[in-house]
């Protein structure tokens, strides 16, 4: 017999759709889940979807109005460190399948949502997917099962959403030096040959040869970050942080060189 059910906390909401992914929608997969992202709580469940579009899941068992804001803080950690670490990662949870190059999605998972959450939502970039799901505990013969509800973000009327260039890159970095620095690096990395081809996107610029990308770097407001391709077997794709002096900057240079000259070898 079915019957409507209750979760008793967010630990079983997570093991129950853990258990069957397909829950969360068709052809699902969980990469990892409770996963320490530095400096932040845990990440509730990062996956794939069935388009292979990489995602951020945020559960609750409460409505909770800063469910958004959490999820948004994993997802800057995730753009941190970049799709291809992420597939070298968990290249073994993923199969024959590859997390597509575009920006990951957010799906939130709750017994109700917060209006003012919604409204929120509304105001999130075009090309960053937020889903919102209304879950519903259900038992039959003895075992729990979850069933997800689409809820529907307010529509916004007359927005105009524009692509970031490399100046809005630039300019995003407060600190006068490091921004500097920043542009320098730029330029460096566009000498190494005519045919790089330079990408930008919103608070990253990412870099390519033939096809093959090399490196990203991140602007922040006081710093930034760049991330390389490695000849390691383990670890494929590696990142620096908090670039704010010439000498790190160096650095991170020498690593991206190396990176450039590995991925056009290939």
């Amino acid at each position: 017999m079915l019957k409507e059910a209750k979760v008793r906390d967010e630990a079983e909401l997570e093991a129950l759709l853990v258990g069957e992914p397909n829950q969360i929608e068709e052809g699902f997969i969980v990469l990892t889940h409770q996963r320490k992202a530095f400096g932040l709580r845990s990440m509730d469940i990062l996956g794939v979807d069935s388009e292979n579009t990489l995602t951020v899941v945020e559960l609750k068992v409460v409505t909770e109005p800063n469910q958004l804001r959490q999820a948004i803080q994993y997802y800057d950690w995730i753009l941190q460190q970049g799709i291809d670490w992420i597939s070298d990662a968990y290249k073994n949870k993923l199969g024959d399948r590859k997390i597509e190059e575009r920006m990951p999605q957010i799906f939130l998972i709750a017994p109700e949502f917060d209006n003012e959450m919604l409204v929120e939502a509304k105001y999130i970039r075009e090309d960053i997917k937020v889903r919102f799901f209304k879950y519903l505990a259900l038992e039959l013969n003895n075992e729990k099962h979850i069933k997800l509800i689409e809820a529907q973000i307010p529509p916004l009327k007359e927005i105009e959403t524009k692509p970031w260039t490399v100046g809005d890159n630039i300019n995003y970095i407060t600190d006068k030096d490091t921004q500097k620095l920043f542009s320098n690096l730029i330029e460096h990395i566009k000498a190494l040959e005519a045919k790089v081809e330079e990408r930008p996107g919103n608070w990253r610029i990412g870099y390519w040869i033939r096809g093959k990308k090399f490196c990203e770097i991140y602007p922040k407001k006081e710093y930034f970050n760049v991330g390389f391709k490695t000849g390691e077997e383990n670890q494929r794709w590696d990142t620096l942080g908090n670039i704010t002096t010439h000498d790190m900057t160096e650095d991170a240079f020498a690593r991206i060189k190396n990176a450039f000259e590995l991925m056009k070898k290939k």
